[in-house]
């Protein structure tokens, strides 16, 4: 299912819709330069605020930023401009008690009043006068209008990811106020969406097809990010990949959607062929890791002891992962945890594992932690194929470093609902290790660092699935959250991931990436880090 609401918008799919109708202070450029796809754009803002243009208060507390003159709604009742008082809205927005941000967390984090506005939104009322009453009726303390074309965001803290923040699909992005009129991502505000994008809907089917023409209002005098060469974009959900890719290769299809990739098992040909329809670039993801669960009582909790979880370091045969997952072509060994595409990342091996594992160093020391004639492990595991393969992989290599494995089924639909994401599962030991992956929202430190290792105030539903704290990582990640700059944060996040692998919060194992492939008559085609997919907003057909 698509959201064509801002403020509950938040997958690829979504992201690439929203990029299309729907503006953001910044956004990203498709690019086959990793740095350069991953940072951070000025969009209707008019340029990046920093401490040297006078953006960013010397305290780093305070962002101000311009917004650019010409950009307009395509609004029912007529043309207007965009103003300051729309980007409050889209905060305001965000927190709604129907439909609201997947992520709120990193906004209610770092600015100033927005965690106790969101905390009191979500009792009132899910019907549009109580939600417009209450969004009019209470401001955020940390978001201003000061002007038409000035806003105006104070933080909690200093946070020098602010931009990646904001960056975040369509979140804090400018909302009509004729979104107040409807209940959030209701069937009546997705029949009467509102421009200001190169594009507008022009007929959607739910979850079946969206039709994007031309919006007149668009103005490309005012955008540095867009070009909108075609004239119509025409999008058909619900097809199995294999579906899609052989339907690029027949020419009857121009381009993948949303998460769609090109079918492990098609890409060997296509880079023998050297075909250049073919792009294949890193997106920060870790898949698969072996999150293990600290807090689960079995074998005496021995998954607290660190050396019982370095022993399931030296036990994976990352080499076995990579060739199922296709091989060095779409996944690198991962021996820590920041991927190589995020700044603040280091080529580092604090445990020394190597790449076919250690079942002889697993064992000594599982007998160093005390447990000589090894650990019982419950695998959590899904009966998709790749699924199946990594639990026979690890079940073997794990047996053959002392670990008895058992293995326990979840479908896909239960194995992170159901399980991972299940608190009192977890401490009841339902689990002890798991085979998942990560996609970051974005290429910063605490999109990984936050989210996944920081276990203060753990509980259901939180993307450390197992649980694991430390206090020392956890300095490291106050430190950076505080910095300043940039470099100052990567230094800090260095050091946890260093902390943190040393530690054997989980068991790493590839860095992978995404294949995308396009059709022979799309030109200007390149990689857009938010969707790993390409950016239809920017390419045009040839002939």
């Amino acid at each position: 299912m698509l959201y064509l609401d801002p403020a509950a918008a938040y997958s690829a799919g979504d992201y690439q819709i929203q990029r299309a109708i729907l503006r953001g202070l910044f956004d990203y450029v498709a690019s086959d330069d990793s740095t350069e796809r991953t940072t951070p754009q000025a969009d209707i803002a008019v340029e990046v605020p920093t401490s040297a243009n006078g953006g960013v208060s010397a305290d780093g507390l305070t962002y101000t930023i311009k917004l650019r003159s010409g950009v307009k709604w395509n609004a029912p009742s007529g043309e207007r401009a965009v103003v300051a008082s729309d980007v409050v809205l889209g905060v305001k927005r965000m927190c709604n008690p129907v439909q609201g941000s997947a992520v709120r967390n990193y906004f209610t984090a770092t600015i100033v009043g927005l965690d106790d506005y969101c905390s009191t939104f979500g009792d009132v009322a899910p019907d549009v006068a109580a939600i417009k009453e209450y969004i009019e009726g209470n401001e955020v303390a940390g978001v201003k209008a000061v002007d038409d074309s000035t806003v105006e965001f104070t933080l909690t803290q200093p946070a020098s990811d602010f931009i990646n923040v904001l960056a975040l699909s369509r979140f804090a992005a400018p909302q009509p106020v004729e979104y107040l009129d409807y209940l959030p991502d209701s069937p009546e505000l997705r029949q009467n969406t509102v421009a200001n994008g190169p594009y507008m809907i022009e007929t959607y089917v739910p979850d079946q097809k969206y039709v994007l023409v031309r919006n007149p209002s668009w103005d490309s005098t005012t955008d540095p990010l867009r070009k909108a060469y075609v004239d119509t974009i025409d999008i058909t959900l619900g097809q199995e990949p294999e579906s899609v890719f052989q339907q690029i290769i027949a020419g009857t299809v121009d381009m993948q959607f949303g998460e769609t990739t090109v079918p492990s098992q098609e890409i060997p040909a296509l880079v023998a062929a050297n075909d250049d329809r073919l792009s294949i670039a890193g997106d920060g993801s870790i898949n698969p890791y072996v999150v293990i669960n600290t807090l689960s009582p079995n074998e005496n909790g021995a998954l607290a002891n660190v050396k019982v979880r370095q022993a399931l370091n030296f036990a994976v045969n990352k080499e076995a992962v990579q060739q199922i997952l296709g091989g060095p072509t779409l996944a690198n060994f991962s021996t820590h945890y920041l991927p190589p595409e995020v700044p603040g990342s280091e080529d580092i091996n604090p445990l020394n594992v190597p790449p076919t594992g250690d079942a002889e160093k697993s064992k000594a020391l599982l007998a160093e932690a005390g447990y000589p004639d090894g650990v019982k492990l419950k695998l959590l595991w899904t009966d998709e194929q790749e699924g199946k393969n990594l639990a026979t992989i690890l079940q073997q290599d794990l047996g053959k470093a002392g670990f008895d494995v058992e293995l326990v089924f979840a479908s896909r639909n239960e194995f992170y609902g159901e399980w991972l994401l299940n608190e009192e599962l977890t401490r009841q030991g339902g689990w002890d290790i798991a085979a998942v992956s990560w996609y970051a929202d974005y290429l910063a430190g605490r999109a990984y660092m936050v989210s996944m290792l920081d276990g203060r105030g753990y509980s259901g539903g939180s993307p450390n699935y197992g649980g694991y704290n430390n206090d020392d990582v956890n300095k490291e990640i106050d430190a950076a959250l505080a910095a300043t700059s940039v470099d100052e944060a990567n230094k800090h996040w260095a050091e946890a991931d260093r902390l943190a692998t040393t530690d054997a919060a989980w068991a790493p194992i590839t860095f992978t990436k995404t294949a995308t492939l396009h059709g022979s008559r799309v030109g200007g085609f390149a990689v857009l880090a938010p969707p790993r997919n390409g950016d239809f907003v920017n390419v045009w057909i040839e002939g």
